[in-house]
């Protein structure tokens, strides 16, 4: 009888020890700091993709546990915009990359500098750090990067064509357009003009190296360069290149999917919807960095739209907050390739070492994420200027293009209208990255 007291008693200290070890049951236990996160609703594989990465955060007893609530895009603005503005925001939530200098300017958004790790903040690509960073402070981590202009095309009809590689230039674009349009396909897709204020931004850079504004916004940039970019889309519709009415909005590859044009220009984002409802297309298509004129294609000819995490100002739950982050965002490579795994790389990586190890895992199974990696790796961001900008070079291209407008006249409307924006909206010298 003793000796099983005894045998007892010793299974109740061992068991009282290993409980504190855990977290249990005395005043060692380790409390696990609890933190919120708000995520976006997009896809249903991402929200799925999501809620796993969260459960296994959380498994791994790190000292800390995230409560991820998702919330869909209608009602995403209105509820971020009240919880900020009553100081009840979540400790983290997800922001795209045109909202972060706006959420700086007003005191949002906390500084990662001290809280990430810096090989993390080092492994960023250069150009899609410079859109998180502001004054020499890094206050958002990128999740992903979406280059806004690629362009698809028919590995199997340039076969057939003798076409060996993707066009680059301008004049090569409009060969191959000619070479491969028959009776039943158009050579190339390029959108609708309703689009051409932000699916352009990329060309417009390319062809000028700079953007429809100046850098102090007093005064419009429509020069020769622009000019010449008007006639290029000049040229598609005169030479039978491109349909005379768009076959669809920019943003939609099914002109593509459907067999109806040989190329298209449209964001890497087509690649899923080519695999998702086309995968009799799948193994028929490749992509490339969109031409250039002078065939120089090192230079930007995209800007990067997408998502990263940031810390809300006013949380004390910072640590925990970057913490997860840095889990799945910046420290292993393997966690965040997962996610352009189930993407089916129709977006890319924003850090060096997740492209590399992209590269070496999937190359052979994706070959489009390598040029797409190449393209928002060196994309630009996206113009933070009004967007009736935007829309007047759309309509100069639109006159120039299909309107029969000369190329100098519609120049001459599009700097003017540029001007009075400037003037009504009294932009001169509030370029908020200046």
């Amino acid at each position: 009888m003793k000796i099983g007291v005894r045998f007892f008693l010793a299974l109740g200290i061992i068991a009282v020890f290993c409980g504190c070890k855990r977290g249990g049951g005395s005043s060692t236990t380790v409390q696990v700091e609890e933190f919120s996160f708000w995520n976006q609703v997009f896809e249903t594989w991402n929200v799925e993709y999501f809620e796993k990465k969260a459960e296994q955060y959380n498994a791994l007893n790190r000292g800390y546990r995230v409560n991820q609530e998702f919330i869909t895009g209608d009602a995403w603005t209105e509820r971020m915009t009240a919880a900020i503005a009553s100081g009840t925001a979540p400790d983290g939530y997800v922001i795209a990359y045109n909202n972060i200098r706006g959420g700086v300017v007003r005191g949002e958004l906390m500084p990662l500098n001290g809280l990430v790790p810096q090989p993390a903040l080092d492994d960023i690509h250069d150009n899609v750090k410079s859109m998180v960073t502001f004054d020499g402070k890094v206050y958002a981590y990128p999740q992903l990067v979406e280059p806004s202009a690629v362009l698809f095309y028919r590995k199997d009809l340039f076969e057939k064509a003798g076409l060996t590689r993707p066009p680059r230039t301008w004049d090569e674009l409009i060969e191959y357009g000619k070479k491969l349009g028959t009776r039943d396909m158009y050579g190339l897709a390029i959108g609708d003009f309703g689009a051409f204020g932000w699916c352009t931004w990329g060309a417009q850079y390319a062809v000028s190296g700079h953007l429809a504004i100046n850098d102090n916004w007093d005064a419009p940039l429509i020069d020769n360069n622009y000019k010449e970019l008007a006639n290029f889309y000049r040229r598609l519709y005169a030479e039978g290149v491109v349909p005379e009415q768009s076959l669809s909005g920019y943003t939609n590859i099914e002109p593509f999917g459907l067999g109806y044009v040989a190329m298209q220009i449209c964001g890497s984002w087509g690649v899923a919807g080519i695999i998702n409802d086309h995968p009799e297309m799948a193994e028929l298509f490749a992509v490339a960095p969109v031409p250039t004129k002078d065939g120089n294609q090192d230079k930007p000819t995209a800007t990067n739209g997408g998502w990263t995490f940031v810390i809300d100002a006013k949380t004390s739950h910072e640590k925990a907050m970057a913490d997860y982050i840095y889990w799945l965002l910046g420290d292993d490579p393997s966690i965040p390739a997962e996610f352009f795994e189930i993407a089916q790389y129709s977006k890319s990586s924003p850090r060096k070492s997740v492209d590399e190890y992209i590269a070496a895992h999937a190359a052979g199974d994706a070959a489009w994420a390598e040029p797409i990696a190449y393209v928002a790796s060196r994309a630009i961001p996206e113009p933070v200027y009004p967007w009736d900008i935007s829309v007047a070079v759309a309509t100069m291209f639109e006159n120039v293009a299909i309107n029969g407008v000369s190329v100098d006249a519609a120049a001459e409307e599009a700097a003017k209208t540029i001007s009075e924006i400037i003037k009504n909206n009294e932009l001169a010298g509030k370029n908020p990255g200046k």
